[in-house]
């Protein structure tokens, strides 16, 4: 029986990001690219080809689905809902926060703050547009074997998000995508721990591994800027 490949998709900001999973062995790539429909086929197809296999080799596959562009968003989406539709394959997504947040966690440097400090508290942070954010707080004590999400996430002005991580309860760790923002972190408390920048960006890895952990099948996009009909009009998304 041929071994199983898992492919990962990230389409919400500026850098397509893929990884395919092969048992053990992971392989990655990643592009900045504003069109991200127009390279997709072709990483996808080199990538795959360096885990010996190919599209219709694909048994699962993860795909991030925001927050960010829309259209970018659609993008991973799209196509992971193809291959379901067309090729039976799995799909599992996670949230930016997700990602984050499982990378921070496994890191050693999170385990070392957390076991001296006894915290447990993860706040994640993601640039949304101009000088707006969004944030979601985790739990990530050490007998999780991944970080549970507190609360929902939230799309908040600059000067509110300084207010909002100022008003959370210590200790505190905050990890961020400081690659599409490397100012993200100035929103930190100074006595807030902030993760190292080896995960302070989307690891093309942990799409696959998120999405496996937190197992949600969903299609739905998560797109937590309210369109302008919607702020004139006072509707919820």
């Amino acid at each position: 029986m041929a071994e199983k490949v898992i492919l990962g998709l990230c389409t919400s900001g500026s850098r397509l990001k893929l990884a395919a999973a092969r048992g053990p062995r992971f392989f990655r790539a990643q592009k900045k690219a504003y069109n991200q429909e127009k390279v997709l086929f072709g990483m996808a197809r080199a990538l795959l080809a360096k885990a010996g296999a190919d599209l219709r080799s694909v048994d699962t596959i993860c795909a991030a689905r925001g927050p960010g562009r829309f259209t970018g968003i659609r993008i991973s989406l799209t196509l992971a809902g193809a291959l379901k539709a067309m090729a039976g394959a799995g799909v599992y997504t996670a949230t930016l926060f997700e990602i984050l947040a499982l990378q921070a966690f496994e890191s050693p440097d999170f385990r070392g703050w957390s076991a001296k400090t006894g915290g447990s508290r993860l706040a994640v942070l993601v640039h949304a547009f101009k000088d707006e954010y969004f944030c979601q707080l985790f739990k990530g004590g050490r007998a999780l074997k991944f970080p549970r999400p507190d609360g929902e996430p939230v799309w908040l002005k600059s000067e509110e998000m300084k207010a909002l991580l100022a008003g959370l309860a210590r200790p505190l760790y905050i990890v961020a995508d400081s690659e599409e923002d490397p100012a993200i972190y100035g929103l930190a408390p100074g006595d807030a721990a902030l993760a190292p920048a080896r995960v302070s960006k989307i690891l093309p890895d942990y799409i696959i591994k998120a999405a496996l952990a937190y197992k949600n099948k969903t299609l739905k996009p998560l797109y937590l800027k309210p369109a302008k009909y919607e702020l004139e009009n006072n509707v919820r998304p």
